[in-house]
């Protein structure tokens, strides 16, 4: 199976495929939770075997149907010659657990999340992602049911909000200045466009990184990024079986610290303070001792890979 195949590159395919353990005798039951363009799917799928079950969901309707046809085309007769059932369904990863028991399922083999936005959200100036193209100011995943819009937020947030949410999901040090900035434009005249906000942030601060930091937090307030990563994993760690995995792709450290605290919780067994026994065993254990990075020749050919992180656990 060759990754390049897909038209895009799905970052540290071998490892995370391979990092599921999935078995050659037992039935598996797969849950791919951001389905994306169908890279890491197909390459999942491939590895399956007569009665297993591969479940799949995206909060974008565009990748869904994308990742359908990508699984269908690459995979499609080689499931249906083997009797592999395949389920690709458009919510939040968040409702994993209500989805699964929608189709009945109460436990799983593996789940695997590769956080972050799609190559194909940044290149698309309809979506209002990049700051690179002129584009209404969007950024949600889910534009089939609604929710607030960047350009919402961004103009109806009042001032202690947007410093918040610059500062916290956005990392960024001069919040305070373009939340001021916003406030004092908006008045005048509504922020439509990825290259009014662009412009406005630019002026604010002279540093060039303000504006890919002040993007990040207003996509990761808009989605509920990290609401529903916390929600899904720990749905997660109840839905495994024993000796199942979950494997976490992140993208940038504020993403990664989550993941890392909520898996931390599970990590660690509670214990007796007068004793010092152990008296409920941990829930998880660490596959591998630190989180698995991108080979050089992966980082060349794919720039997208360089700050990714594979964090695997396994239930107890």
């Amino acid at each position: 199976m060759d990754e390049k195949s897909f038209g895009h590159i799905p970052v540290l395919f071998h490892e995370y495929i391979d990092s599921l353990n999935l078995s050659t005798t037992k039935r598996n039951i797969v849950v791919d939770c951001t389905l994306g363009l169908g890279g890491h799917a197909v390459g999942i799928i491939k590895k399956l075997h007569t009665g297993d079950i591969f479940v799949g969901f995206d909060l974008d309707n565009d990748n869904l149907s994308s990742s359908k046809e990508t699984i269908e085309k690459s995979v499609g007769c080689f499931a249906r010659d083997n009797g592999i059932t395949i389920h690709c369904i458009h919510a939040n990863f968040k409702d994993i657990k209500t989805k699964l028991s929608e189709l009945g399922i109460d436990t799983v083999t593996a789940v695997c999340y590769d956080l972050g936005v799609s190559s194909a959200h940044f290149d698309d100036a309809d979506r209002g992602f990049s700051f690179r193209f002129t584009g209404k100011l969007d950024m949600r995943f889910d534009r089939e049911h609604g929710g607030k819009t960047a350009g919402d937020i961004i103009n109806h947030a009042n001032e202690k909000e947007l410093i918040e949410m610059l500062r916290i999901y956005g990392e960024e040090p001069k919040a305070r200045f373009i939340a001021e900035a916003i406030v004092k434009t908006r008045k005048i005249k509504p922020i439509e466009t990825t290259e009014e906000l662009t412009r406005l942030i630019e002026e604010t601060s002279y540093d060039p990184k303000s504006v890919v930091r002040s993007f990040q937090g207003i996509r990761i307030a808009v989605n509920d990024e990290f609401g529903s990563i916390e929600t899904s994993l720990k749905d997660t760690v109840n839905l495994l079986s024993p000796g199942g995995r979950c494997a976490v792709i992140t993208f940038h450290s504020l993403e990664d610290r989550l993941v890392k605290q909520i898996f931390a919780e599970y990590l660690q067994a509670e214990r007796d303070e007068f004793t010092g026994q152990d008296t409920v065993p941990a829930i998880l254990k660490k596959v591998t001792k630190k989180p698995l990075l991108p080979t050089e020749e992966e980082m060349k050919q794919n720039k997208r890979s360089r700050s990714a992180k594979l964090r695997i656990v396994e239930k107890r």
